[in-house]
């Protein structure tokens, strides 16, 4: 049986952080890609079909309020956004909610490996379990 490894996809402008989050979710054995602004990570979205999308809100090109929208705007599209911002208010994280976040992260709470494990957790919980039946 082959184990089906999780694919983040990071959406984020600072490239010290898009590498520390790359590192930091290689080592753990996910497939990672990384998009420098929001208009490439709503493509990136589409092409590279991740499990999670790891979104900054201060982005060039389209912010990421813009690229909640477009995601939610694109019905075949089903993918969790863990948005993870240096934006504490909390406005900010009522709006990025009420766009379709699933969750909503101060970078600064979590290093590398810890924001890993908060992901692997949160994906643990949504990914459906398969029903187990008894046939006689």
């Amino acid at each position: 049986m082959t184990i089906k490894r999780r694919k983040v996809l990071i959406i984020e402008d600072n490239t010290d952080i898009q590498q520390l989050y790359r590192y930091a979710f290689e080592s753990r054995g996910y497939d990672v890609k990384s998009s420098n602004d929001g208009l490439a990570g709503v493509n990136d979205a589409v092409d590279f079909l991740p499990d999670v999308i790891l979104l900054d809100i201060m982005m060039p090109e389209m912010n990421g309020y813009n690229v909640l929208d477009a995601l939610k705007n694109n019905t075949s599209l089903e993918i969790p956004v863990v948005v993870v911002s240096n934006l504490t208010q909390e406005l900010e994280k009522q709006k990025a909610l009420q766009r379709g976040a699933d969750m909503y992260l101060i970078k600064s709470d979590y290093e590398g490996l810890d924001l890993v494990d908060k992901i692997d957790t949160f994906l643990d919980k949504i990914e459906k379990v398969p029903e187990m039946t008894s046939e006689n």
